[in-house]
Order: structure tokens, then sequence, then C-alpha cells
């Protein structure tokens, strides 16, 4: 089975709801969709289950979806930080492990003393502005150099998508937008960039019952409606 490889952070980590790579598998049945977005994920954590995943991309599309370059990801290495993060406000709850054990924090917009002073004094604006430029081209050039096809955009991008007047009475309020958004960014401004040929019956049934949804964020039953609008569409398809 053909793969996809999809990197981003919560607008594509699917906690809320379903977000664009889980919409993204129903449309491409025939593709495994391999999702490794974490919330808040910052650029290091996000190339680092890259290079993880290296050896089984040849030939496969891999979607990355920026974050912003002011984030820091935490490599926990021991007990030092265990204070720092369990006093973070927002984020204590966000320590995630990747595909080879590691635990990451993830820290995102946190505001404890120690992640200012890195953005502050250790890391500022330039170098880390920088740092993403040449993650970026790393990234670039390593697909290329395994025949994948490779299609880049940024939280920004999808945010900025998420404000247009014509979600407005769709988006919710939610920092990250609701599923028919992320099915119209998926349609309008990911697919078109790829090879994935996606059957137009489908795709309609798909944006019908999304809309037909009412949609909770955070709702303890979520993965269940996801499971049975699949259900739905395999019935309808076989």
């Amino acid at each position: 089975m053909k793969k996809i490889y999809t990197f981003g952070d919560g607008f594509a980590s699917g906690h809320i709801w379903p977000e664009w790579p889980q919409i993204l598998q129903t449309l491409a049945p025939e593709y495994q969709v391999i999702n490794t977005a974490g919330i808040g994920a910052g650029t290091e954590f996000l190339v680092s289950g890259f290079v993880d995943l290296v050896d089984a991309m040849h030939d496969s599309i891999v979607i990355f979806q920026w974050p912003t370059a002011k984030r820091f990801d935490k490599m926990i290495q021991d007990d030092s930080w265990q204070n720092i993060i369990a006093n973070d406000p927002t984020y204590h709850f966000n320590v995630n492990v990747d595909a080879q054990g590691r635990k990451w924090w993830l820290s995102s917009a946190s505001t404890v003393q120690e992640v200012q002073d890195y953005h502050s004094l250790y890391v500022q604006r330039s170098q880390r502005n920088r740092r993403q430029q040449v993650y970026q081209t790393l990234v670039s050039q390593t697909a290329a150099n395994l025949d994948c096809q490779i299609v880049h955009t940024s939280t920004l991008l999808a945010d900025t998508f998420s404000q247009d007047n014509r979600f407005r009475s769709t988006r919710q309020t939610q920092v990250q937008p609701s599923p028919i958004v992320h099915f119209y960014w998926l349609i309008e401004q990911i697919i078109p960039q790829t090879a994935i040929a996606v059957d137009q019956n489908l795709q309609k049934e798909l944006e019908l019952l999304i809309n037909q949804t009412l949609w909770i964020p955070y709702d303890p039953d979520r993965e269940s409606i996801w499971s049975d609008i699949n259900a739905k569409l395999k019935q309808q398809h076989l």
C-alpha cells in the first residue's frame, strides 16, 4: 500500500475532532496515512520524527505543515524539568512519546520563565527563523533524494484559511477549526499539490456527512462518530 506521511501541530493531530490528516485517510483509502502531528509541536519535534521515518519513506507522499518558528520542544532525559512542566498552567499535560520511545514536552506558547528565557536569551528571533529555513531545506532535499513528493504548508496558512468569511458560521471558536473547514483546506489547498486522485462521489458524500454532523469540541464520542461516518461511506461504496 502506498503511504502518505503527515507532519503538523494541533492543526493536524485530530485531538478536538477529525482534522485534515484523518479526513485525508478517508478520502484516499488506497493509501496508508501515517500522521506524526503533536499538539503544540515545534519544528524540532517534527523534523526528529521525519528522520525516524526516513528509512520507510521511499516513493511516498510527504505533507509537512510547518508550525511557527517560536516553539520550544524539550526532549526529556531526566527529572530536571519535571516541576517546570507540572507548573505550566496550559501545557503541563503535553508530554509526547515519539516512535523511538523518546519523551518530549511540547511547550508551544508556554509562559513559564524557563521557556521565556530560552526565547529571549538563547535562541532569539533571527536564529530560530534561520533554523526553520535550514530544517525546511533539509526536509525538502531528503524527500527529493527518496523520490518522495513533498507538500510544504504551514499552521499560519491553515489558520488564515480558516478565518475566511465563508466559514464564519461553521468554523466554531476553538483554536483549531471545525472538521468542515479542514475538509475544504484539504480539498482546495493540499490535495491539488499531490498526485492523489480522489473519488468525486466519495468526496461529495463525505462533505455531506461532515456538514450533517453536530461537532462538539472534545466530544467523548468523537472517535465513534468518525468511525460511524467511515462505516457509512464504506457501505455505500461496496
